[in-house]
């Protein structure tokens, strides 16, 4: 199930599903570790001898984001019970609490006493084994931990009543189901101590007169050790959580506002979809420098691994969107975790985990051959990654002007990432060496990996320059128009009239692999290897939109010809990123008209009927249905749709001036 809303602050992550039930919490990195690991933290309400869990079927929900801000806001309704549910959630800005407020709204003409119950299932360290949860009657708390991960939960209603029943059982083990069903009569068997894979449940009443509302607070206080977990929890007390709820919800709203953008131009819709997407970036976002491509881990229950690594291409995307919007400053740390983590011979592994440490890879290692072929030497890598960090370090320098920054990573980060671009290539074609694709899927040179290796060139020049280090500004951009040469004579077919996806070097040979890819005219323009106007340029987009537009109803664009990637029908699924790049070029090209404005509005709206149902985007789409599939959300497509608007505002602005300052026919 998709992730309807993430939350956090930096060091602390939870994603909650659309029945607002938590099913991952991170700490202490934000993508590392995973204590719940996709089970459910369920609610459950028992009013007058009947019982009901959230996702029973009986309760219509909507579920999203307080406008311009990082707080969830969940409505559930229960006709047969007479009764709403209504919660409000965060991840606390300043320390690690997840908080949760609790209305019940009684649309009866009787009083009614409400329990509910909040039941838990850490996974702690992402393993069910070895985990102990007890009951502390000293301080009323339920606590799980093992090693250096401390829970405590706890609770109270806004009347001060504290926890006034609870139960520990197993949770999956031994034919067990969990101790969540101890629940559904009302009442639990107040079980004090488990150990190995462990659930609890704590249950809070209180009463509520016709028509009228009762509210409720429940919290969970994470910590290394269990001092400065009570201490946590101390804190919530004396704070209280209403004022935590208030004072996470003022911050996160300064935060956006302290950037203006002119997003008075937008449908309220669309502006609070942008605003969703910059909290969404945030909260991926850790605070030593990693950035995570997805905290839904959905996709580890059907395979092998998820999104929960930082892989420096996407997380590149995600900075130079940061700078654009303004917020530079949240991207310093990235930079230093990519200097950290760069191979001494100048280029990035293929993805990491958010504590610095080498992230799983698919990446073929299998034999001495596919890493030495031919005497030509094939690194299980990505090249683009390192040179879009590159060209996200220019776009911080647009935005900051912070010189000293570069100058203090000059030598460790742009010097080294420039000169393994410039020394990565085949001697006889002047093409890059063959690294894996964007996709991940192939390993040849690729038109786009040629691209961001020219951009990321281009910035090391640009950086070399300002800093008066000549012979490297010369090294540099003259490698880069020899890229541009060499892609131009290899990597466009005749036969297809277009750049293509990926070519093979064997021994000097180019072979052509004829295949048509999003990413092939994006990286052209975008990465500025080649002008929209060029005739090459032109014709490898005729070529896409011929052959990657869904012919479905549903529209949009592919990744590439027959992608197979989450495929589960005879067409293949358009991606928010692709669709949104489209609408990015034409934004972005000289001449762009009103006509383009006109088609990016038109995506913006594409892209909010596709969302899903709480404002985040997916990856990519079902080409029937629209349903969103693969990881939800992905950051980069928040991403992207955030850096379109941008540019959407932008040109807009800038039209309105020309036609402003346009003298009129009559008065030549």
């Amino acid at each position: 199930m998709a992730r309807a809303l993430t939350l956090g602050n930096g060091t602390f992550l939870v994603c909650l599903d659309k029945f607002g039930f938590v099913r991952d919490m991170y700490f202490p990195y934000v993508g590392l570790e995973n204590h719940v690991l996709g089970q459910k933290h369920r609610i459950g309400v028992w009013i007058n001898n009947r019982f009901s869990w959230l996702d029973d079927g009986s309760w219509k929900i909507s579920i999203g984001y307080k406008p311009e801000t990082m707080v969830g806001y969940l409505v559930c309704k229960n006709d047969a019970l007479k009764i709403s549910v209504v919660m409000e959630d965060i991840v606390y800005n300043e320390t690690n609490v997840f908080v949760r407020q609790v209305d019940i709204y009684n649309h009866s003409d009787q009083p009614i006493t409400a329990r509910l119950f909040f039941h838990q299932i850490f996974w702690i360290s992402e393993s069910k084994k070895r985990n102990t949860g007890f009951y502390d009657p000293t301080h009323n708390v339920i606590v799980h931990y093992k090693g250096r991960r401390v829970f405590i939960v706890n609770g109270k209603t806004s009347s001060d009543t504290a926890i006034d029943d609870y139960s520990l059982g197993a949770y999956h083990d031994e034919g067990k189901e969990g101790v969540f069903r101890d629940a559904e009569d009302g009442e639990l068997s107040k079980n004090a101590v488990e150990h190995g894979s462990v659930d609890s449940v704590i249950r809070l009443t209180t009463t509520c007169a016709p028509n009228e509302k009762s509210r409720v607070y429940y919290w969970i206080s994470v910590a290394k050790t269990l001092d400065e977990a009570y201490a946590l929890n101390d804190l919530v007390l004396q704070k209280t959580p209403e004022a935590m709820l208030h004072s996470t919800e003022s911050y996160w709203h300064a935060w956006l506002t302290t950037k203006q953008f002119p997003t008075e131009e937008l449908p309220d819709e669309l502006k609070k979809l942008f605003d969703t997407s910059l909290f969404i970036l945030r909260c991926h976002t850790d605070n030593r420098g990693s950035i995570i491509a997805s905290a839904d881990s959905e996709m580890i229950e059907f395979g092998k691994d998820d999104y929960s690594y930082m892989w420096p291409r996407d997380a590149a995307f995600i900075v130079s969107t940061f700078c654009k919007a303004g917020f530079p400053e949240v991207t310093k740390p990235f930079f230093e975790f990519c200097k950290d983590v760069l191979h001494k011979d100048g280029y990035l592994h293929h993805r990491f985990r958010p504590d610095q440490s080498l992230g799983s890879t698919w990446h073929s290692t299998t034999s001495q051959r596919e890493w030495l072929k031919d005497k030509i030497l094939q690194l299980p890598i990505q090249e683009d990654e390192s040179a879009s960090v590159l060209v996200a370090l220019h776009q911080y320098y647009l935005a900051s002007k912070d010189l000293e920054f570069i100058e203090y990573l000059y030598k460790p980060l742009i010097e080294k990432i420039a000169n393994f671009l410039v020394n990565f290539r085949d001697k006889d074609t002047g093409l890059p060496l063959p690294s894996y694709d964007l996709w991940e899927e192939k390993m040849g040179v690729s038109t786009y990996t040629c691209s961001a290796v020219y951009g990321g060139l281009m910035a090391a020049a640009n950086f070399s320059e300002i800093l008066d280090k000549r012979n490297h500004m010369r090294t540099f951009k003259n490698v880069a128009k020899e890229i541009k040469k060499a892609a131009a004579d290899h990597l466009f077919s005749t036969k297809l009239q277009s750049f293509i996806r990926t070519a093979h070097l064997e021994a000097g040979v180019v072979t052509q692999e004829e295949t048509i890819d999003a990413s092939t005219l994006f990286g052209l323009w975008y990465f500025g290897m080649f002008s929209q106007d060029d005739s090459l340029f032109t014709k490898t987009l005729h070529q896409l939109e011929a052959r990657l537009q869904n012919p479905s109803a549903i529209g949009g664009y592919l990744r590439y010809e027959r992608d197979n990637y989450f495929k589960s029908t005879d067409l293949s699924n358009p991606w928010f990123i692709t669709t949104l790049w489209e609408a990015q070029r034409k934004l972005a090209h000289p001449a762009a008209s009103a006509v383009d404005l006109e088609n990016a509005e038109n995506v913006f709206q594409w892209v909010y009927k596709y969302r899903y149902q709480s404002g985040v985007l997916a990856e990519q789409l079902n080409p029937y249905t629209g349903q969103s599939l693969s990881a939800t959300p992905l950051v980069w497509s928040h991403a992207v749709f955030i850096e379109t608007v941008l540019l959407y505002l932008q040109k807009k602005k800038a039209l309105a001036e020309l036609d402003k300052n346009q003298v009129p026919l009559h008065q030549l």
